[in-house]
């Protein structure tokens, strides 16, 4: 099976290792708008053969020919190019996964989810396989409450929470995942799916102290857009009271971004000196900010995904909560990257092993949730990473 990688980024790189050690995987292309990101995994020996290319995955033309000839299109790239991307593989004849959605194109607009859900019958009639939003959170975390839903007759909520501890070196005030989806991420008004319909909150509200197991520990999280609420809700099987997420994070940097966003500061046009070029503020910005995946030391701490599920099962209310926990020197050992990029490109290796084995709902687009629950967790154990289960009564 050949695997194209578009984005060689933190994320990318992980991924690329993950899969070289997997038996369905015979070749990897790696494509990257910066060619030395690529081509700077070419010269690592092993069964699978590695080739790059550099590529601006706009120009629809040198995508269609760099993409022709892989099984499955794997897009690391930002969530802006997915559609494109699609588009692209299904001209290819390939199968197609991405980590996560595109957000809405205006507040008024249709979700990013909505849209490539809405490219089902496309695929299905190529008779190939889209699966979106595969990785730690989205990804895992959806396919994690899916499997505790299905335990209940009906379900009061979903919640699913994310949060780091980082301790010195690193970026203690900054997530561990691309700055440029975080920022996308904070500057949106964050949903919640409440009753029957999504409603949308302001950015840092409904705070909660929310406690992560150890090494992470009680930490302060609001409400931030991200899209397991927005396929949770229809591909649970069941009615659902609320779903949310929320994350921990440093408030006064949130508030600043924002602040800085209605100044019209962080549109590409608005450029800055730096040395003799001109750059755009935004790009400046985010390289102000650490990149984790480029640390020279390895990191100290730990990342926490926590999911529960809150619902009535024989006349009982109960909640059901599944956590992952895994230390950043133990993904450095792994795969020489934090914690969070390592989780999230075994989710996506994950998506490429259920699509490689025929093992997903069929042809047509799916979010991580409609996949073999029972696979999917086989293929995080056979990894030997956690995945620990709590219940709790609240009433009768």
């Amino acid at each position: 099976m050949r695997v194209a990688i578009l984005g060689v980024g933190g994320l990318g790189r992980a991924l690329a290792s993950e899969l070289r050690t997997d038996r369905r995987v015979t070749s990897l292309l790696l494509a990257d708008q910066f060619g030395e990101r690529a081509r700077v995994l070419t010269g690592i020996p092993g069964r699978v053969t590695i080739e790059a290319v550099q590529l601006n995955v706009e120009n629809h033309a040198a995508l269609a020919k760099a993409i022709a000839g892989a099984d499955i299109v794997v897009n690391t790239t930002l969530p802006r190019h997915n559609l494109g991307i699609m588009e692209a593989a299904l001209e290819a004849r390939a199968n197609y996964l991405d980590i996560a959605p595109t957000g809405r194109r205006d507040a008024e607009g249709t979700s990013g989810v909505t849209e490539q859900i809405a490219m089902a019958d496309a695929f299905r009639a190529a008779g190939k396989t889209a699966v979106i939003s595969m990785g730690l959170s989205p990804g895992i975390s959806n396919v994690m409450a899916r499997e505790a839903a299905e335990r209940f007759q009906t379900i009061d909520a979903v919640r699913v929470r994310a949060g780091d501890l980082v301790t010195a070196p690193g970026p203690a005030s900054f997530p561990m995942y691309s700055r440029e989806a975080f920022l996308a991420n904070v500057l949106l008004r964050p949903t919640i799916w409440l009753e029957s319909g999504w409603q949308d909150r302001d950015p840092l509200s409904d705070m909660e102290d929310f406690p992560f197991p150890p090494p992470v520990g009680t930490q302060r999280t609001y409400l931030v857009s991200h899209e397991e609420v927005e396929t949770l809700p229809g591909f649970l099987g069941k009615p659902v009271g609320r779903v949310d997420y929320k994350y921990a994070l440093d408030p006064n940097v949130v508030r600043a971004l924002i602040s800085l966003d209605r100044l019209d500061l962080l549109a590409d046009s608005r450029m800055i000196r730096i040395g003799n070029r001109m750059v755009p503020f935004r790009r400046a910005l985010l390289g102000a900010f650490p990149e984790p995946s480029a640390l020279v030391l390895p990191l100290h701490g730990a990342t926490a995904l926590s999911v529960e599920v809150e619902g009535r099962r024989d006349g009982s209310r109960v909640v059901r909560r599944g956590d992952v926990v895994l230390a950043h020197p133990e993904a450095s050992r792994r795969r020489s990257t934090t914690a969070v990029y390592y989780l999230s490109a075994v989710g996506a290796a994950i998506g490429v092993a259920m699509i490689a084995d025929h093992a997903t709902p069929g042809p047509g687009v799916h979010p991580p949730e409609a996949l073999d629950r029972k696979r999917v967790f086989q293929e995080w154990s056979a990894r030997e990473l956690p995945m620990e289960w709590t219940e709790r009564v609240l009433d009768a």
